[in-house]
């Protein structure tokens, strides 16, 4: 698992949940810091999820997705199916964990 990307998917049902938090300080760009300075934005622009190798989520983000978000969602599955998943940031930084269906 990545440093930057925390992950949790469980099986129940076939029916997989999925909770997911990334590390990543998401600046809009329209913050000033103590001196009245604009932060540069640097938040995360895209993400893909992928269910055994195939892709099962693609997603647009924005400078608008908080600081360390966190994302959930569901899909049909089992058991010791393969998510991969990898999220790019506005300076092309990418993020990327691996695991099973717990």
């Amino acid at each position: 698992m990545s440093d930057g990307v925390r992950m949790v998917a469980r099986e129940e049902n076939g029916i997989v949940s999925v909770k997911l938090v990334i590390l990543h300080p998401s600046e809009s760009g329209a913050r000033k810091d103590e001196n009245g300075n604009l932060v540069p934005a640097h938040f995360l622009k895209t993400g893909i999820v992928h269910l055994n190798g195939a892709p099962l989520i693609d997603l647009q983000l924005g400078p608008s997705v908080s600081k360390d978000p966190f994302l959930q969602f569901r899909f049909e599955g089992k058991k010791g199916d393969v998510l991969t998943m990898t999220f790019t940031d506005s300076k092309n930084v990418q993020f990327t964990t691996q695991g099973n269906v717990q």
